[in-house]
């Protein structure tokens, strides 16, 4: 029996998806739970909608993710800290470069897309990749200056 899920299913599907499974197992499983639903012309055509829906929400999120790489590309961010010998007191973490973007650029980045090995601790310039979208990637220049 052919059937389109209502919500994500481990083993099966996720939401959206249009699977086949065994008639008992969708009758006893998943119609009570309200998992899935039978492909019918009504459904099948109401799954269809949601395919051209996700498909264009993910095009203006990737179109949306673009326009900020192209905004960012090569872009500086200067943080200053108290240093001594080369190294500063404490260090500049993805929260905080996360903050610095929101606040220069008007871009949201969430910190965990910030991609650090370690949190940066030497005086000069670094280069930090940010990833915004699976698909697109940017690199900034981090430097970092001694308070005077």
């Amino acid at each position: 029996m052919e059937v389109i899920l209502k919500q994500d299913v481990p083993g099966l599907g996720k939401k959206g998806d249009k699977v086949t499974v065994k008639d008992g197992y969708a009758r006893n499983y998943l119609f009570p739970r309200d998992l899935a639903a039978p492909v019918t012309k009504g459904t099948l055509k109401e799954f269809e909608s949601l395919q051209a829906a996700k498909k264009d929400k993910e095009g203006r999120i990737l179109a949306e993710a673009t326009r900020n790489a192209q905004l960012l590309e090569g872009k500086t961010l200067v943080f200053t800290a108290k240093a001594g010998k080369g190294r500063i007191f404490g260090s500049v973490t993805p929260q905080e470069i996360a903050e610095k973007i929101r606040k220069s650029y008007k871009v949201e980045v969430d910190k965990r897309k910030i991609l650090l090995d370690e949190n940066l601790k030497e005086l000069g310039a670094h280069k930090v990749e940010i990833q915004l979208h699976p698909k697109v990637r940017v690199a900034v220049n981090v430097e970092i200056r001694a308070e005077e």
